[in-house]
C-alpha cells in the first residue's frame, strides 16, 4: 500500500524558466582537474600521492581508515601535476591537481560481481567503502569501516528520496528509465543487505505515479518497506522534513539524522551504490543539472568530479549578461564566485540566472505576470505563464507589517517575524531560546515570501550566533529528549 504524506508550511515552486531538459548529457574530459581530499561527509584525507606520480581514472589517491572518511579517487587517467591546498567553500583543503590524457576508460573495483548476491556483506560493504560512494549525502553509507557516524547495525530506519521540492531538481524520469530503473532496484536491494536492521522508506513525487507503481511492484517480495507519495512541496527533502512526515517522529534539531539511527539517501546515491557493487565503479563523476535561465539549453551533464566550473559551462550560458552562478539550491545554495574551481562528488545542480542590479521601485505595484509572489496578488497566480527568476529583490527593504506570510510557510512552526524583531532590537536572551531559534533549520522560505525584503532567515541566524557567544548552549535542548547514537563522533565532525 502507498501512503500519501505531507507537512504543514511549505511552499510549492511551480512553473519557472530554466528547468533541464529530458536527457543527459556527457561532458568532455578536461585537461586537468582538481580533486579535493575532503568531499561530503568525513574528514580530510592525506594525499597517497605527490607530483610527477602516474594515475589511472578509478585509482585511490587519498585514504585514512582511522578516521571518519572515504577514499578519494582520481577521476581522469594522467600525471599529477602537485598537491597543494586550495581555498574550497570557506575552507583551506589539500588538493591534487592532475593533467588528464583525455580517456574515458576507468579502473574497475577488484572483486565486484554483477551477481552481487553472491557477495557477502562484509563485501559489499568493502566495495561501497572502497569506491568512495560511501561518503555521499549528509551521514554517509555506514560500513564496518568509518564512513559514518554509526555501524550498519545501529541504522534502524533507511529513507531513499526522489521529493523534487526544489525550484529546480533532477528529473526522476530521467534517472529511472530503463535499464537505470532494474540498476535502483538493485541498489535498494543491496542496500537492505548491509543494514539488516533497517526498515525501509522509499519517498517520490506524488505526481510520479508511474514510477511509484512500477517501483512497487519490482521490490514486492521484500520485507521491512514502505511506500510512501510525497507532495513536491519545499523543504520537504530536508532530513529535518522527511523524518516527521514520514517515521512520525521528532528530529533532533542541530544533531544529524544519524544521531536517531536514520540513514537519508537520494536517487543517485543508490545508483551509485549499484554501480560500485555490480560494475565495480568508483566515485568519479556526477550527473549534475545545469538549469536556470541564465543556461542557453538547461540540460542534465555527466561530469568526471574535479572538473572546474568554467569548463562545464563554457559556451552554454547567455552572452552579453551579467550572470550568477548558484550552487545546489537557489534559496540556500552557496554563490560560485570562482568558476575556477571544481566540482566535487557534493554537487547536483549549477544554477544560473541573469544578474539583475538595477533597482525595481514600486515593484509591488506590477502586475506580475513573470514573477512568484506568496500572496494572491500577482497575476502569475492566476495565468499559466512561464515565471522568470533573477537575481533581484524586486523592492525596497520596509518595515514588517506583521502579514504572518514567514510563520505560515514555516516547516517547522517557528514564528520568524517575531525572532526577527528580538534579534534587530538586540534581544538575546532566553526569550530567544523559549521561541525555540535553533529549531530553525535555514530553509530560507521566511526570506522568500518577506513583502517587506526583510532577510528573515540572517537575522535568524544571526540570534543564533549571539546566543552562542555569550554562553547558551543549545544541546540542552535536545539531549534530555533523544537517545543520540555516535554523538562524540559527531562533535568531531560537525562543529556545534
Amino acid at each position: 500500500m502507498i501512503k500519501k504524506r505531507t507537512f504543514s508550511g511549505g511552499y510549492f515552486f511551480k512553473n519557472f524558466t530554466g528547468h533541464p531538459q529530458e536527457k543527459i548529457d556527457n561532458c568532455n574530459i578536461p585537461s586537468k582537474v582538481i580533486i579535493p581530499l575532503k568531499q561530503n561527509f568525513g574528514n580530510e584525507v592525506p594525499s597517497l600521492v605527490k607530483s610527477g606520480d602516474k594515475v589511472k581514472a578509478g585509482q585511490i589517491i587519498g585514504r585514512n581508515d582511522n578516521s571518519f572518511s572515504s577514499p578519494i579517487h582520481s577521476s581522469v587517467s594522467g600525471i599529477v601535476e602537485e598537491v597543494k591546498k586550495i581555498n574550497y567553500f570557506k575552507e583551506v583543503i589539500s588538493s591534487v591537481f592532475i593533467n588528464s590524457e583525455g580517456s574515458q576508460d576507468w579502473q574497475p573495483l577488484k572483486g565486484h560481481n554483477s551477481d552481487w548476491e553472491k557477495l557477502s556483506s562484509e563485501k559489499i560493504e568493502e566495495l561501497i567503502y572502497l569506491s568512495g560512494v560511501s561518503k555521499l549525502d549528509n551521514q554517509g553509507i555506514p560500513t564496518r569501516f568509518k564512513s559514518s557516524l554509526i555501524s550498519p547495525e545501529e541504522v534502524e530506519n533507511l529513507i531513499i528520496h526522489g521529493v523534487g521540492s526544489e525550484i529546480y531538481n533532477l528529473s526522476l524520469p530521467i534517472f529511472l528509465e530503463r535499464r537505470r530503473m532494474l540498476n535502483f532496484v538493485e541498489g535498494v536491494k543491496i542496500l537492505k543487505k548491509i543494514l539488516p536492521k533497517a526498515k525501509l522508506h522509499l519517498a517520490f513525487n506524488k505526481h510520479q505515479q508511474n514510477i511509484i507503481e512500477e517501483i512497487s511492484k519490482l521490490l514486492s517480495g521484500l520485507k521491512d518497506i514502505e511506500i510512501y507519495s510525497l507532495e513536491p512541496k519545499y523543504p520537504q527533502g530536508y532530513d529535518e522534513i522527511l523524518i516527521p512526515t514520514i517515521l512520525n517522529e521528532k528530529f533532533p534539531y542541530g544533531y544529524s539524522a544519524a544521531n536517531i539511527g536514520v540513514i537519508i539517501l537520494n536517487i543517485q546515491v543508490v545508483l551509485q551504490v549499484y554501480e560500485a557493487v555490480a560494475e565495480g565503479k568508483p566515485l568519479i563523476e556526477r550527473t549534475v543539472t545545469l538549469c536556470g535561465s541564465g543556461f542557453k539549453e538547461p540540460v542534465h551533464m555527466k561530469v568526471r568530479i574535479g572538473t572546474p566550473l568554467e569548463f562545464i559551462i563554457q559556451d552554454r550560458t547567455v552572452d552579453n549578461i551579467d550572470l550568477r552562478f548558484i550552487q545546489n539550491s537557489l534559496l540556500t545554495g552557496v554563490v560560485l564566485s570562482d568558476l575556477k574551481l571544481p566540482v566535487n562528488s557534493n554537487f547536483s545542480q549549477i544554477i544560473c540566472l541573469p544578474e539583475e542590479k538595477r533597482s525595481q521601485s514600486f515593484a509591488f505595484i506590477n502586475p506580475g505576470f513573470k514573477k512568484d509572489s506568496y500572496s494572491n496578488t500577482f497575476l502569475s497566480k492566476f495565468i499559466k505563464v512561464k515565471k522568470i527568476l533573477d537575481t533581484n529583490v524586486h523592492g525596497e527593504l520596509r518595515p514588517c507589517i506583521f502579514c504572518n506570510y514567514c510563520q505560515e510557510v514555516c516547516p517547522v512552526n517557528l514564528i520568524p517575524h517575531l525572532l526577527f524583531r528580538y534579534v534587530e532590537k538586540e534581544i538575546i536572551n532566553q526569550s530567544l531560546m523559549n521561541l525555540k531559534i535553533f529549531n530553525c533549520i535555514g530553509c530560507n522560505l521566511c526570506s522568500y515570501v518577506c513583502p517587506s525584503k526583510i532577510p528573515v532567515a540572517k537575522y535568524i541566524k544571526e540570534g543564533q550566533g549571539k546566543l552562542i557567544d555569550i554562553g547558551y548552549d543549545q544541546t540542552l535542548c535536545i539531549l534530555p529528549y533523544f537517545d543520540l547514537k555516535g554523538i562524540e563522533d559527531y562533535r568531531g565532525i560537525k562543529h556545534l
